[in-house]
């Protein structure tokens, strides 16, 4: 006799962007890749997007929810569903399109990017691109609907509360780019609410086909009935490198402007506030992490770098492109703590020593008038390996001391941070790193030293 429903579990609310987010669609209309539209001409996110994203979360989770029983690998499977050639299975859980709560107009934004030569560090020939993001702070209204019966009910609840939890925490990042800080959401508590019909309630069937969401089956999550419905959570696999620092001199991250009036190049901006875009810090870190390699003579250094930041070959990118593991948190400067300046610059001709026809140009980047705006980069390995981390921690040593500059316009000294204090976590140990690293205690340092060391013995 096949399963009984047993009753259904709906989250209804509102999704925050915390950071732009790119669901391309596949055109390229206004940019080399413009993002997706509705019939009304609105926004959104497919629900496809937003399930795939829901369920590679699960998939880091795996483990926590093989340590509670044998069995659960079945009920895992059974949850997302399947299709096999002499058996199938529904998927449990259901979500709609992300909508755009259209209470303002959408804001689309065109972000340049470009590709660069990590052996000479200069951008590669026709290597510029362009793509449509939804900005920050953008919102969208979402629905998902669990369905339990008898044999699966705590793992749907388990689910349901993970779910919520991954949610308000903004652990979910969804499109592209979301290694490089992109796609970050998270739920407005205030604006969510859970509903619970239970079938074996008649009052509860007729609430549920007439689809009355009253307040007489909203909960909170920790109402639900059985201790075991917590929320699961990342127990180990990060190492995570949270470290501060301050802006000696100035700093531009390239935005071409596409208006007449405009400087040809500006920094580039979210919203009201300056932004340093996780791809900037990813190339630099990049870049500096695969030429200390190279110093260093380790072996296998394509695979080390592949591994970390992953890889897109455009002669076959369907066939070779790897994600990293790597994920840089996008860096929102607010405007009124770093002050932008109009700087016109020329090119001279080096055998005349005169200026060059036509070489005029201007650029705008931002100066950091009080030593006390710091900047705050957040990184994170994903599954990592004690080699990755050790070269890590050897790339932050050169960001911190001044020897790894960020963005545009390094030649003339920009980008260049000097290091205030850092925090490096993984599994369940952490330590804080202050100017003065003499205070460390041996152990500690002996810690750290670790990771390096692991560079030449695997």
């Amino acid at each position: 006799m096949a399963n009984k429903v047993k009753g259904k579990i709906l989250i209804k609310g509102i999704i925050q962007c915390l950071s732009p987010i790119h669901v391309g669609s596949g055109k390229s209309k206004h940019s080399d890749s413009d993002i997706q539209f509705d019939t009304i001409g609105n926004p959104f996110i497919p629900a496809t997007s937003f399930i795939g994203v829901l369920r590679h979360e699960f998939e880091e989770l795996r483990s926590e929810f093989e340590k509670l029983e044998p069995e659960w690998e079945q009920k895992f499977k059974d949850f997302w569903g399947y299709t096999e050639k002499e058996n199938s299975q529904q998927s449990a859980i259901f979500s709609s399109d992300l909508t755009f709560l259209a209470d303002k107009p959408a804001e689309i934004f065109i972000r340049d990017g470009i590709r660069i030569d990590n052996k000479k560090g200069i951008a590669q020939e026709h290597s510029k691109f362009d793509f449509e993001v939804i900005e920050r702070d953008s919102r969208f209204q979402f629905y998902i609907e669990l369905t339990y019966h008898e044999k699966n009910e705590i793992f749907v609840k388990i689910s349901a509360r993970t779910i919520y939890d991954l949610l308000k925490k903004g652990h979910i990042q969804i499109g592209a780019k979301t290694n490089t800080g992109l796609g970050k959401i998270s739920l407005l508590e205030d604006k969510t609410t859970v509903y619970v019909f239970d079938f074996s309630k008649k009052k509860d069937v007729f609430y549920w086909l007439t689809q009355n969401f009253s307040q007489e089956n909203a909960i909170s999550l920790k109402d639900l009935d059985l201790d075991l419905a917590r929320p699961l959570s990342y127990s180990n696999g990060y190492f995570s490198i949270i470290t501060r620092l301050k802006l000696k001199n100035s700093l531009i991250v390239r935005s071409y402007s596409r208006e007449p009036e405009m400087p040809d190049t500006t920094q580039l901006k979210s919203k009201n506030d300056f932004v340093i875009p996780g791809s900037s810090l990813r190339g630099a870190i990049r870049s500096r992490a695969e030429r200390i390699a190279r110093t260093l003579d380790l072996k296998n250094v394509e695979q080390i770098i592949t591994e970390l930041f992953g890889n897109v070959d455009d002669k076959n990118r369907s066939k070779t492109a790897t994600k990293g593991k790597i994920r840089i948190e996008e860096i929102n400067l607010k405007e009124n703590d770093f002050k932008a300046e109009l700087q016109t610059r020329i090119k001279i001709d080096r055998f005349t020593g005169g200026v060059i026809e036509g070489a005029l140009f201007d650029s705008m980047p931002i100066f950091a008038p009080s030593k006390e705006n710091i900047v705050t980069i957040e990184i994170k390995i994903q599954n990592y390996k004690k080699r990755e981390a050790g070269l890590l921690l050897l790339v932050l040593k050169d960001l911190c001391s001044g020897n790894l500059a960020i963005g545009g316009e390094k030649n003339v000294g920009r980008g260049v941070f000097e290091g205030i204090s850092t925090e490096v976590s993984w599994d369940k140990e952490k330590i804080v790193l202050e100017k003065d690293i003499s205070k460390l205690s041996s152990d500690k340092k002996r810690k750290l030293e670790d990771f390096v060391y692991a560079l030449q013995e695997e």
